[in-house]
């Protein structure tokens, strides 16, 4: 995947300081009138529901916008309605963007978000080891209200560094009641969410090697029951075990029973071995709706057999290096014409936040593809993966990996608003010579300053809103220190 530094709608000169001139108003107005129309003195309806993001460098990731030098966001009842210089818009909460960058949030296609209550604990593990502790002894610990916590406090560290959005692989579905805490967490956060509800940890031989053992009835309770009345920030996918843990006819039954509910299913493949997808081949079972996680053992065709079914694969850089995986498979994916996406993974072992795990994933494919030039003892004369496809994959390809491109991934109107604001005043961030840059190459964690979910504001002046972290602290704190102790693991 090699591209020029600007074929992808990026950061040029010119069309930064003139970029979007036409989209300066864009906005949905064209069937319900202008904002700062007659309404009886209250621009576009603002009140106590409009929210305007004002005067900030903005980067929409939509190509029909592009990146503004000087913009306003404003939003009504959760929804993105006008992206435009100087927006009239009285009686909407304003927060002053100016000298800073407005960012679709991140998108976080993999995350084990219950594993937030043993943070750094697998630094020194191998992927066997991680099987075998985590997977095999640690889960079978969890209480469903330690689920909660765990969920809770999570996807909080998500917000925290900007990330709106996060498929939640749940591999601790003990029971009913751990599954729901796990969703109460998620909600209680504030995030949006999709909810991958796997198999249980209580048993990982039974549930982890060549599992005869079907997906958990469960599930079409929560798809029943609990998703209909859910807060639709959430919605919900089946964490599948694939061909690398289960056997072909529970792949699938697992499969069949996920598309009969219209659903997607996410996998771990190919950090054991490729040829997992011939299987899926053989048995009629590729498509649109796979989540294909880690991949990197793939052989080529695979990646092909991947892209032609339009699959997406989430790589997670940082634990595959750590943990002895294999190579990040960004650059493969792509080329093969399948979306390409990031994820944390697992807080027990490594960073949880976008900005690492993007950089990691770019810096990873740049040193692949400029190894031949290398090894011939050339110079380089290009990179691949400009900044602006950076912050492409780390949002509305993530979001397209979660197939929820028409609602988040990028600052559009009529999708929902799901923003951050990078502090520009930064030691690390000022000055902001080039938005795109400074937010894939530059900033971090804290420089997030605002977040933003749905149109509600989680998080404000570099500190979260939610009050119910403070409440919970210290039971998340002893929730650790218990299922720690339990494990064999506590000090």
């Amino acid at each position: 995947m090699r591209r020029g530094t600007n074929d992808d709608g990026g950061v040029s000169r010119r069309n930064y300081l003139t970029g979007g001139a036409a989209a300066l108003s864009l906005s949905i107005a064209g069937c319900m009138g202008s904002i700062g129309g007659d309404d009886g003195g209250e621009s576009g309806g603002g009140g106590s529901n409009g929210l305007l993001l004002r005067d900030g460098s903005v980067i929409s990731v939509d190509p029909d916008i592009g990146v503004l030098e000087r913009a306003d966001v404003y939003v009504e009842d959760g929804e993105i309605i006008e992206v435009a210089e100087g927006i009239d818009a009285d009686g909407a909460t304003v927060i002053d963007a100016s000298g800073s960058v407005v960012a679709p949030g991140f998108v976080n296609t993999h995350l084990h978000t219950w594993q937030a209550g043993v943070r750094g604990i697998a630094g020194d593990w191998t992927f066997s080891d991680y099987l075998e502790i985590m997977l095999g002894e640690v889960s079978s610990h969890y209480e469903p209200d330690d689920a909660y916590l765990g969920n809770l406090f999570g996807a909080a560290e998500q917000l925290n560094a900007g990330t709106t959005t996060i498929l939640d692989w749940f591999h601790i579905a003990n029971s009913p009641d751990h599954s729901d805490r796990a969703i109460d967490g998620l909600e209680d956060a504030g995030i949006r969410a999709v909810f991958a509800h796997g198999p249980p940890g209580d048993d990982g031989a039974t549930w982890w090697e060549a599992s005869t053992e079907p997906h958990p009835d469960d599930i079409e309770r929560l798809h029943d029951e609990r998703f209909p009345v859910a807060d639709d920030r959430i919605t919900l996918a089946m964490g599948i075990r694939g061909p690398d843990y289960a056997t072909d006819e529970v792949v699938e039954e697992d499969i069949t029973r996920a598309r009969e509910m219209g659903i997607p299913a996410s996998m771990h493949i190919g950090s054991l071995g490729g040829g997992g997808v011939y299987t899926l081949e053989e048995l009629g079972l590729l498509g649109d709706d796979l989540n294909y996680v880690h991949a990197n053992r793939f052989e080529d065709e695979e990646f092909a057999l991947v892209g032609d079914s339009g699959g997406s694969v989430s790589t997670t850089p940082e634990v595959e290096l750590q943990m002895g995986m294999g190579t990040p498979v960004l650059g493969k994916a792509a080329a093969a014409g399948a979306t390409p996406s990031v994820g944390v993974d697992i807080v027990s072992n490594v960073s949880g936040d976008m900005f690492t795990q993007t950089r990691m994933a770019v810096g990873v494919q740049r040193g692949l593809d400029n190894r031949p030039v290398v090894e011939r003892g050339e110079q380089t004369t290009e990179v691949s993966i400009n900044p602006h496809r950076a912050l492409e994959i780390a949002t509305i390809e993530g979001a397209r990996a979660l197939r929820l491109e028409d609602r988040v991934g990028s600052i559009t109107p009529g999708k929902r608003a799901d923003l951050v604001v990078i502090d520009g005043g930064d030691i690390n961030t000022l000055p902001v010579n080039n938005p795109v840059e400074t937010v894939a190459f530059q900033a971090g964690v804290g420089n997030v300053d605002t977040v933003v979910v749905d149109g509600e504001v989680v998080k404000r002046d570099g500190s979260l809103t939610n009050d119910r972290l403070a409440e919970e602290r210290e039971a998340f704190k002893s929730s650790a220190e218990r299922v720690l102790s339990e494990s064999g693991l506590g000090e």
